[in-house]
């Protein structure tokens, strides 16, 4: 039974062993409340029988600011990446030309990566991490190119509705 379990949440899992490598777990697990930083490692370890909860992963990714098991977790529901309130805010200040500028850059960088997976013939699990990484951070980028857009044009019942106005005005 548990054998095959760990390979259902692919995506989990691999979030799970992309934050254990990045972060410092011992200072997560003290900031977040965890009594000993190895309850954390056993938790982000799939073969262990301890499982981090709702509340857990909240704590951990406000204490670390990284998202990659919540994006993780998303990815295994058929959903996009999660967007922060603060890169919803900063579309406010972004003009198209500048979102369009950061999504060439971060598909030029996901380019090179694809380019080195070429090279090597393979690929590894470092690289994957990296390539799943950067393809959603390139989902975010478009999220925010499709809210600029949106922003600056004002919604089709609103356009609508004048246009009614307008004609019964004209009909008077």
């Amino acid at each position: 039974m548990f054998a095959t379990e760990k390979y259902i949440h692919a995506y989990v899992n691999s979030a799970y062993r992309s934050f254990a490598e990045k972060e410092n777990l011992r200072s997560i697990a003290q900031n977040a409340g965890f009594q000993n930083p190895q309850v954390l490692r056993n938790k982000l370890c799939v073969g262990q029988p301890h499982q981090l909860t709702v509340y857990d992963l909240a704590d951990i990714t406000k204490v670390s600011g990284n998202r990659c098991i919540i994006d993780g977790l998303l990815l295994e529901l058929g959903c996009t990446p999660s967007l922060t309130f603060n890169a919803s805010e900063s579309c406010n200040t972004n003009s198209l030309t500048d979102c369009v500028l950061k999504i060439s850059s971060e598909v030029g960088m996901l380019s090179e990566l694809i380019l080195q997976v070429r090279e090597k013939r393979g690929l590894t699990n470092h690289t994957r991490h990296q390539v799943v990484k950067q393809a959603a951070e390139l989902m975010t980028e478009l999220r925010l190119l499709v809210q600029v857009a949106e922003k600056m044009v004002p919604s089709v019942p609103v356009a609508i509705s004048k246009l009614k106005s307008q004609s019964l005005a004209a009909a008077s």
